[in-house]
């Protein structure tokens, strides 16, 4: 395209977010765990215990899951996520293109990474402002387009980068929970149990019902309690052997600077959230000079660099726009 992009909000000027079959899968696991888990007791509890009626002590055990149960749900929603790690990356076309980079955003957290490894995103990103010859790849489909602030402003595309440990963090964080959750059903039914022997629930109504709430409080808390550690551990112990590897691609784009010119590869998508096109993830980034002045950068600096290796006058399909509700 010869015409330079516009900036912003393109036509149409929003975008329907897609159906997240990742927490449709958690709820439902979650959900179909619980009611199993109250038919088994119900089966299995023919007698009350420290006191509790078989109702009741069926009721400790079903909460004891689903306290457990809900923890569970928040790793799975996170494992499930299609970032590559489980589940596949959004599918788009494999492409080339290349640019300056106008800057560069670390995305790592250390609070996520050790109290939440299940939650760790992409290493970071960086914003190409792309050759006029690219344009087609930062407007095509797209209901957004970023710019940089130079004067006249240039089309830049976000590119992505996939972290390891991230990945390590949710795959170890889903076994540990899983391990978490059984322990915890038990610690938890063990734990509401406990209680109730030791406050020795009455007859009397009223008492007896704060009695019966306190058992099943405590039941669902220590069961979490458990499954969440579980989480904790695992997420650690796949972080750390995650770490272990190597990383081509993200050591590279810990080096990049604002400036650098660079030739890259990756997966082109639009963005279900926001509606823009990117790269998710980077595959590869070939970094060949650094451009002789600060930023912001135009679109007629990065047609100022040397030629790069991929193709000439690109042709791309269309990438996967995000589906209407």
């Amino acid at each position: 395209m010869s015409t330079p992009p516009v900036c912003g909000a393109q036509q149409p000027g929003s975008v329907s977010s897609p159906f997240d079959w990742g927490l449709f899968t958690a709820v439902g696991t979650a959900g179909g765990a619980t009611a199993a888990a109250w038919a088994w007791a119900s089966a299995h509890f023919a007698l009350g215990a420290a006191g509790l009626t078989p109702a009741v002590a069926t009721a400790t055990f079903t909460s004891a899951v689903a306290g457990a149960a809900a923890i569970f749900v928040m790793v799975l929603y996170f494992a499930l996520e299609p970032d590559g790690c489980i589940r596949s990356t959004t599918n788009g076309q494999p492409v080339c293109l290349s640019g300056i980079v106008e800057d560069t955003t670390d995305e790592s957290n250390t609070a996520i990474a050790v109290l939440a490894p299940f939650a760790m995103g992409p290493a970071g990103m960086f914003d190409l402002v792309v050759k006029s010859m690219y344009w087609q790849y930062v407007t095509q489909n797209s209901y957004w387009v970023f710019c940089s602030p130079a004067t006249p402003p240039a089309a830049m595309l976000p590119c992505f980068i996939k972290s390891k440990t991230a990945c390590g963090g949710r795959i170890g964080s889903l076994v540990g929970v899983t391990a978490g959750a059984i322990g915890g059903v038990i610690l938890g039914y063990l734990a509401g149990v406990a209680v109730a022997a030791a406050i020795g629930c009455s007859a009397t109504l009223i008492f007896y019902i704060l009695c019966v709430l306190v058992c099943l409080i405590v039941a669902a808390v220590v069961a979490a309690a458990v499954a969440y550690a579980g989480s904790l551990a695992g997420g650690w112990v796949g972080e750390a052997i995650a770490s272990a590897g190597s990383d081509p691609v993200g050591d590279t784009w810990k080096g990049l600077q604002p400036g650098a010119i660079v030739t890259v590869k990756g997966n082109w998508i639009t963005d279900p959230n926001l509606g823009n096109n990117e790269l998710y993830y980077t595959t590869a980034i070939n970094r060949t000079g650094q451009f002789k002045s600060p930023p912001s950068y135009t679109t007629a600096d990065a047609d100022s660099t040397a030629a790069d290796d991929c193709p000439i006058i690109p042709t791309p399909t269309s990438p996967p726009v995000p589906p209407l509700q």
